[in-house]
């Protein structure tokens, strides 16, 4: 088979591909039924949108008129949710988010595939686009008003941008994908740091001696990456300093929340049982703590030396396994962030024996993830730029990892990581079959 009908073949295999998960995301919406899904943190970003489309103010607020301003969450995906919104009746409001945030789905799909080719072979390509198509987790959060879904596509499309760049050698591609990141940090700020921890990659990419880049080209380009990021955050902060009084919730406030929250071995235990139990450990140190994160601090000093071996078990295994685990704790459970009364799993037979495959491999397929750093590491023949890619992939999933690790970790928080994550596992598989197969072309040496 020639280059031009593989080629062609790959790529109406792609778009089979992403139209099949377009169509599982909307079947799924279609005929599955919540218990009051706008509730929650849906409530408050229906309400942040509502606001900014009546009042054109970022708040909250629901009492005051007109609302007062606040910055306790990010603003993109509220801005997502008005301009819906904005050009929908309200009777079909609802429905045309579900309807954006499957075609997302189906984005998200597209691109990983993408990605994918720009370091894997066909067969690879096609598979990582079916793992991200049929993972009931992507499909469940995108019928919901919440952020996962967005924010999972914007930073795929940083990465896959700033992979692009390096395969193309194009500024202008690189500055797509710090714009890209910009806007994932808008919508998710735990993702802080990422360009940062790429940027040195990128720039010694850019600097090897063979390329057309000088040394003093390869650093103005990432410093011009990290400043096109920078734009957004500063502004957001800049806006959240001069328009929000001192009292207004914030982000701060909510990450103090969260650290309180993850230092607590029994709280999911605790909140499965009683959701409201003002005797939750973590409900009785947010009054003591009393917005305090110097306290916060001190105290976890002193539970940490009274019982050190508990808080390494919990900070460095226990916290990372329920991060990736199957089950979200903050919802009904399995799939599901908020109570279902039916899904498109339990009336069709296709799709929950697409949920069964799907749930059974899980662990393996994270495990395999993991396992991708060894051909990392030692894998000699892979191209410069692919090797920069996968580096980047992983740099991505390890560092919001352990933001949550710190923080809280639920397996909801890890929903807009499964595309890297798939595509860390995949190029783990890809990699045993590469050996494997050079092992056996190789003729055996005999001994005279």
């Amino acid at each position: 088979m020639n280059k031009k009908a593989g080629f062609f073949i790959k790529s109406i295999a792609i778009v089979i591909v992403a139209a099949l998960a377009l169509t599982i995301r909307i079947s799924y919406f279609h005929n599955t039924e919540y218990d009051q899904p706008i509730r929650g943190d849906a409530a408050q970003y229906v309400v942040y949108a509502q606001n900014i489309q009546e009042f054109a103010t970022f708040s909250k607020d629901r009492i005051n008129s007109p609302p007062h301003p606040d910055s306790y969450w990010a603003p993109g995906y509220p801005f997502f949710l008005a301009a819906i919104f904005e050009f929908s009746k309200p009777e079909n409001a609802y429905y045309r988010v579900l309807l954006a945030q499957s075609i997302i789905g189906a984005l998200i799909t597209l691109f990983t595939m993408l990605l994918a080719s720009l370091f894997l072979k066909n067969i690879w390509v096609i598979l990582s686009g079916l793992l991200v198509a049929f993972s009931p987790h992507l499909i469940s959060i995108g019928s919901l008003h919440l952020t996962e879904s967005l924010f999972s596509f914007t930073l795929l499309l940083a990465l896959y941008f700033s992979a692009l760049s390096l395969i193309k050698r194009s500024r202008v591609i690189l500055l797509l994908a710090a714009i890209m990141f910009g806007l994932s940090y808008l919508i998710n700020p735990v993702m802080f740091f990422t360009p940062f921890l790429i940027a040195p990659f990128i720039y010694s990419y850019l600097s090897r001696p063979e390329k057309e880049h000088s040394t003093k080209q390869a650093l103005n380009t990432t410093i011009l990456f990290l400043a096109v990021f920078i734009l957004p955050v500063s502004g957001w902060a800049l806006r959240n300093q001069l328009n929000t009084p001192p009292d207004a919730p914030s982000s701060s406030e909510r990450l103090l929340t969260n650290m309180i929250i993850g230092s607590h071995s029994n709280y999911y235990d605790v909140y499965r049982q009683n959701p409201r139990n003002p005797d939750n450990p973590a409900a009785v140190d947010t009054r003591n703590i009393n917005g305090s994160t110097t306290l916060f601090l001190e105290t976890m000093k002193e539970r940490i030396a009274t019982d050190p071996a508990h808080y390494a078990y919990w900070y460095l295994l226990k916290k990372p396994v329920l991060l990736w685990n199957w089950n979200i704790l903050m919802g009904q459970g399995d799939i599901f962030v908020y109570p279902v009364i039916t899904s498109l799993y339990q009336k069709s037979n296709l799709a929950l024996a697409s949920y069964t495959i799907m749930k059974s491999l899980h662990y393996w397929v994270f495990a395999f993830a993991l396992l991708g750093v060894i051909p990392l590491l030692i894998q000699p023949n892979k191209k410069p730029e692919e090797h920069v890619i996968i580096i980047m992939l992983y740099i991505t999933l390890f560092y919001i990892s352990s933001v949550y690790v710190v923080t809280q970790s639920e397996a909801r928080y890890s929903i807009p990581l499964r595309p890297e994550m798939y595509l860390c596992a995949v190029f783990f598989i890809s990699s045993v079959f590469s050996y494997l197969k050079k092992n056996k072309r190789e003729p055996k040496r005999t001994t005279q």
